[in-house]
């Protein structure tokens, strides 16, 4: 690696760090636009600036510094994944695939540390576009050009074998990843994919041991109804639910409600059949910031729900 690619690399380091410590961006964009009065010709001060300027967020001259840093220092990858996050932002996904596909075939050869972040960025927008099989194999890739292990990216891998079927081998490597990482995130993961394939034998003690330990019981139980109404065992689900729906009227604040609670009342709604309430729940927990990962299993469940009977 060059001097300058290197120095670039422990600035991107930097700022990644002055980002989560640090809220004043506008005070940092002030003292870097006096950095770079003195110094216009080095790249990693505009990148600062340009994720400065991307939390305010001012996305124009974010824009501006990062095409700037790669006319000053061509083949710099995370400028290319940045400016690909803000057209993906910006309502052009296929612009953003465009853009990192390009920037890593033609990654320079020092720009090996770059490549697990920029494989990470290009799977999560194969998914958004519904290209599951590239989305894996981008995946794989990520996952062989580092010996780190990073809870978004065993997620990404999750929900591709998803979508892909490949549920032995989801199951697998999320069991592995909890371990290795320690990670009650992905705890729920491995149980969550052990519902959907089916294994009633092997999740029900896990989900049983969480109702126990658990102050908050409200998902655990619905997790269990899940599993009991693919058993058929519908009088033991629908008293799950009803138990769960319970709590969470009284957790749910009408002024100021947790999406996340209303996702999981939504979940409750479909289970039940009750398809209007629970997309009328879905819908306001959308306004109020809910995303995919928190409406997956609600979203399968509806559309599950609303498939026509077969004949």
């Amino acid at each position: 690696m060059n001097t300058a690619r290197r120095a670039l690399t422990l600035a991107v380091l930097a700022a990644a760090r002055l980002a989560c410590a640090d809220p004043c961006h506008e005070v940092r964009i002030a003292d870097l636009n006096e950095q770079i009065a003195a110094n216009p010709a080095l790249p990693d001060l505009y990148f600062q600036r340009a994720m400065n300027y991307r939390d305010v967020p001012k996305l124009a001259e974010a824009r501006a510094d990062l095409e700037k840093a790669l006319t000053l220092l061509p083949g710099f990858l995370p400028a290319d994944r940045e400016l690909a996050r803000l057209d993906d932002a910006e309502g052009h996904p296929r612009e953003a695939i465009a853009r990192l596909e390009k920037a890593l075939a033609a990654a320079p050869a020092g720009a090996a540390v770059y490549l697990p972040a920029c494989y990470e960025v290009l799977a999560d927008f194969y998914l958004n576009a519904d290209r599951n099989v590239e989305a894996l194999t981008v995946i794989e890739k990520c996952f062989a050009a580092t010996p780190d292990m990073s809870l978004d990216l065993c997620l990404l891998r999750s929900e591709a074998q998803r979508r892909l079927g490949k549920e032995d081998d989801r199951v697998r490597d999320l069991a592995a990843a909890q371990v290795k990482l320690k990670s009650f995130v992905l705890r729920i993961a491995w149980i969550e994919a052990l519902i959907d394939a089916g294994r009633s034998a092997e999740v029900l003690p896990e989900i049983n041991q969480e109702i126990e330990a658990c102050r908050y019981k409200s998902s655990w139980l619905i997790r269990r109804a899940r599993v009991l109404l693919h058993d058929e065992k519908k009088a033991e689900a629908a008293a799950d639910l009803t138990t769960a729906l319970a709590e969470l009227e009284l957790r749910i604040r009408p002024e100021n409600p947790d999406f996340t609670l209303i996702c999981d009342r939504a979940l409750i709604y479909a289970l039940q059949g009750k398809t209007a309430e629970a997309r009328k729940d879905l819908a306001d927990a959308k306004t109020r910031g809910a995303f995919r990962w928190t409406t997956r299993v609600l979203e399968t469940v509806l559309e599950a729900s609303e498939k026509p009977k077969a004949q």
